[in-house]
């Protein structure tokens, strides 16, 4: 039975750095997608989410998120492992994970400190987080409020304090017991 492996997390996480690195140590034949390329996707209307979204937005992760997940079955049937990087938090994730059918599902949830996201964000200097800096708000209190999501997400598979790793550290740490611990 063919892998789906989700790994989610808040910005600069490390995501879309582990994603390909662990889909290459899979299979093979392994592939692996950033669900950014669905964000990006929508080039006109595109409406991002806020601590209060839009319907529009949410209509938009939803279709975001279900667009991957048929990605993820397409590319299982075909008899490959398969790695998404996305942010997917709360009640999404178990909706990704079952809407899956005939793979072998698994989660990894990385979590790095707040200090360690605010380095890697200002070290590529970027503000992901600007949607949740409210007025007064420093990057790590926008940070911290935005990983409120993270303790929505059902307590199973694998989680994985990242802050002191390197990413072939990480890749190693959840292939460490051939992805048992990561099976949702």
């Amino acid at each position: 039975m063919n892998k789906v492996v989700l790994i989610t997390g808040m910005q600069a996480a490390g995501k879309s750095t582990i994603a390909p690195l662990l889909a290459a140590l899979l299979g093979p034949p392994a592939a692996a997608l950033d669900g950014d390329i669905f964000f990006n996707a929508v080039v006109a209307g595109n409406v991002g989410m806020t601590p209060d979204p839009e319907p529009e937005a949410v209509r938009q992760l939803e279709l975001r998120y279900d667009a991957s997940a048929l990605v993820a079955q397409h590319y299982a049937d075909a008899g490959f492992d398969f790695v998404l990087s996305d942010i997917i938090l709360g009640e999404h994730v178990a909706r990704w994970l079952e809407s899956l059918k005939n793979v072998e599902p698994h989660l990894v949830v990385l979590v790095p400190s707040v200090q360690s996201i605010v380095e890697r964000e200002t070290g590529r200097g970027s503000n992901s987080y600007r949607d949740w800096q409210k007025p007064g708000m420093t990057l790590a209190d926008a940070v911290a409020s935005l990983q409120q999501g993270l303790r929505e997400i059902p307590q199973r598979g694998l989680w994985l304090d990242t802050s002191e790793q390197t990413p072939d550290e990480t890749v190693a740490q959840i292939l460490a017991d051939d992805l048992k611990a990561s099976v949702y």
